[in-house]
């Protein structure tokens, strides 16, 4: 019997949705991009085209993966939007169920669209932090 362990090679991994940050800089002159996988710490490339830099991040990805797997080591998975139904048990303090039910109060939402906004404001503050 073939399990759904068995068929994690490196091609299931090359198939992965993975996710990418890419970022535009220059050395003397020439402009280059650097294409980085956010699942894969350190898993990165640079070229002089976007194009030529995901063929390259591929290779990396590769290598990446057939290191992992040679280590007997976890491969890290994008995350797939279709296993989130949007349902978060959150628990908090008195004082800020007090303050979220507050502010939602003033805002005329309900105390979920209010933590979506508050969430929504956080998330975007992290990437502005980390770009």
């Amino acid at each position: 019997m073939v399990t759904k362990k068995n068929k994690k090679n490196v091609n299931y991994y090359l198939e992965l949705n993975w996710t990418y940050t890419i970022e535009q800089d220059s050395y003397r002159g020439r402009k280059f991009f650097i294409i980085r996988v956010n699942e894969l710490p350190s898993v990165c490339t640079d070229a002089e085209t976007i194009v030529e830099g995901m063929a390259g991040i591929r290779e990396a990805i590769k290598a990446a993966v057939t290191l992992y797997l040679k280590q007997g080591e976890p491969v890290p998975e994008p995350i797939k939007k279709e296993e989130f139904k949007g349902k978060i048990a959150y628990r908090t303090d008195s004082e800020r169920h007090f303050l979220i039910a507050k502010t939602a109060k003033q805002m005329h939402k309900s105390i979920s669209k209010t933590l979506d906004i508050i969430v929504d404001a956080g998330i975007q503050q992290m990437h502005l932090r980390h770009h």
